[in-house]
């Protein structure tokens, strides 16, 4: 089955760090499943600055609200390591969507996920003080054993490169 002749309707696309597979505002043609790797979804404001939705990795689906929706990419995902993904026209996805009712659900339990995660962190963000935000984001990411760049979780918290430098300051003189 193919939807245009060339491409095949699902195929595996290695990334680079660094790549974008959905740019903000641009023509999305595939839904992504993460094989492996990390990205980051960020929505860039008209002022230049950059906001951090989410960081996802193995098994995440990208793509899917723009595909659903048929509109341009609501934020854009970049690579933060080298990966792979599985890339599914919107076409075949809309097709497996309506036709497989496991693949259904499972779409549906993925964005009632992200919805919740994202209530979360706007509700943490309004309840509690960014050195504690930052405290907990910190502990997450060294049990992770996962490392970003200040510039991502500065996007990540909504603060300047400056506050969060502030910031690590004070926790590094609290612990």
């Amino acid at each position: 089955m193919l939807t245009n002749g060339l491409n095949p309707p699902i195929s595996l696309r290695d990334f680079d760090k660094g790549s974008r597979l959905i740019v903000q505002d641009k023509t999305c043609r595939n839904v992504f499943v993460i094989r492996s790797g990390i990205v980051k979804c960020f929505i860039s404001e008209e002022n230049g600055k950059e906001y951090t939705l989410e960081f996802l990795g193995e098994g995440e689906v990208l793509g899917e609200i723009e595909a659903i929706r048929r509109i341009p990419g609501t934020c854009t995902v970049e690579a933060l390591t080298a990966g792979d993904a599985y890339a599914i026209d919107n076409n075949v996805f809309m097709r497996l969507l309506h036709e497989d009712r496991e693949l259904n659900a499972a779409v549906m339990d993925l964005m009632a996920t992200r919805l919740t995660n994202t209530a979360t962190k706007a509700s943490r963000q309004q309840l509690y003080t960014l050195s504690y935000s930052l405290e907990q984001l910190v502990k997450v990411l060294d049990a992770g054993q996962i490392t970003f760049t200040k510039q991502d979780l500065s996007s990540y918290l909504g603060i300047s490169l400056r506050s969060l430098n502030r910031l690590l300051s004070q926790l590094k003189m609290k612990l």
